[in-house]
C-alpha cells in the first residue's frame, strides 16, 4: 500500500518531520507578533508582486480587508509569468492567460481591473532588469501616492522574489516615498527557520537547533487577522488555474472539499507555499527586519553572515 511505502521511505519521513517542525516554529514565532489588522485595513497600498498569483498567496487577507472598507489598492505584477511550469502553452499565449487569471483573482479580492497593472518583465530574469523595474515602480508610486507599499521579504530565496524586493526598495528611495514599507511572505515558509545554510548538507547542532531558536527570537512579526477570509483567498487562488490545477487553462484549479470548502490542488502550488492558508494570520515584517538572512545575490555587496 502507498502509505506503507511512504512510512518505509526515510526521505518522506524526514520531509514530513520538517513540515511539522516548521509549522510548530511558525506558531511559536507568531505568538510574539503584533496585531496590525485595524491599521492595515485603513492604509491605501501598492502591492508589488513578482509573478501572477503572488498577490494572492502573500497579501490576499490584507487586500480583502482594505477593499471591504473602501481603501484603495493597486496591484503591480512585475514579471510576465511566461515560464510557469508545468504549463506547455506558447509564452505569448501563457502571458495573456495569466494576465486574465490575475484580473479575475484580484476581482475576487475586491480590486478592480483598472488597479491591476502588469510591467511585463521576462519571467525568471528579473535580476537582470533591476534598474528598469525600479524606474517603473517609482513612476507608479509617484502616480498612485499610496500610504503603504507591500513588497516580498528580502530573504524569500526565490531569485525573482529577491530581485523584486531589491527593485522595490530602490523604487521607494527614488520616489522619495515616506510612507510605510512592509514585507510579505511567500517562499520564506519553504525554508524558514533554517534559512541560513538552507539547502546544504550541514546536519550540525548549530544549524538544526541553535539557528532556528535564534529565528524565533528575532523581531516581532506583524499579523493581519485572517479568520473568515481564507475561503475567499482560496477562491481567488482558484482563478490562477495554470498554477493550481493540472497546468492547463482548462484545469479545475482548486477542488471542493467534502463540506464544500475549497481545497488547493497538489500541482504545482503546493506544500509550504499553501501552509499559511491554514493560519489564523497573514504575516508581514517591517522593511529590513530579515535582511541579515538574505541569500547571496549578484546585486548584494556581501553574502549573509
Amino acid at each position: 500500500m502507498a502509505w506503507q511505502s511512504t512510512l518505509r521511505d526515510p526521505r518522506a519521513a524526514r520531509a514530513e518531520a520538517m513540515v511539522l517542525a516548521r509549522s510548530a516554529a511558525r506558531w511559536v514565532w507568531l505568538r510574539r507578533g503584533t496585531d496590525v489588522t485595524a491599521s492595515m485595513a485603513r492604509s491605501s497600498c501598492l502591492v508589488v508582486a513578482p509573478h501572477p498569483d503572488d498577490e494572492t498567496l502573500g497579501c490576499a487577507v490584507a487586500v480583502i480587508r482594505k477593499r471591504a472598507v473602501g481603501t484603495p489598492v493597486t496591484v503591480v505584477i512585475v514579471s510576465d509569468g511566461s515560464k510557469a511550469e508545468p504549463v506547455t502553452l506558447p509564452p505569448e499565449e501563457l502571458i495573456e492567460v495569466r494576465e486574465t487569471e490575475t484580473r479575475r483573482a484580484c476581482a475576487v479580492l475586491g480590486v478592480p481591473e483598472t488597479d491591476v497593472l502588469f510591467l511585463g518583465f521576462p519571467d525568471s530574469e528579473l535580476g537582470g532588469a533591476l534598474d528598469a523595474i525600479a524606474l517603473r515602480l517609482a513612476e507608479i508610486i509617484r502616480a498612485r501616492q499610496p500610504a503603504q507599499v507591500l513588497i516580498p521579504a528580502s530573504c524569500e530565496g526565490h531569485p525573482d522574489h529577491d530581485a523584486t524586493h531589491e527593485a522595490a526598495t530602490r523604487a521607494v528611495a527614488a520616489a522619495g516615498f515616506t510612507g510605510q514599507v512592509l514585507e510579505y511572505t511567500v517562499w520564506l515558509w519553504t525554508h524558514w527557520p533554517w534559512t541560513r545554510g538552507y539547502g546544504t548538507r550541514d546536519r550540525s547542532v548549530n544549524r538544526l537547533l541553535v539557528e532556528p531558536a535564534r529565528r524565533l527570537r528575532e523581531g516581532h512579526p506583524l499579523l493581519v487577522d485572517a479568520r473568515g477570509l481564507r475561503t475567499r483567498q482560496r477562491r481567488a487562488l482558484a482563478e490562477h488555474v495554470t498554477q493550481v490545477g493540472d497546468g492547463s487553462p482548462a484545469g479545475t484549479g482548486l477542488a471542493a472539499g467534502a463540506a464544500g470548502a475549497v481545497e488547493p490542488a497538489a500541482v504545482p502550488v503546493t506544500g509550504p507555499l499553501l501552509a499559511t492558508l491554514r493560519s489564523r494570520h497573514e504575516v508581514y515584517v517591517e522593511a529590513g527586519a530579515l535582511r541579515h538572512l538574505d541569500f547571496p545575490r549578484p546585486w548584494r555587496d556581501a553574502t549573509p553572515k
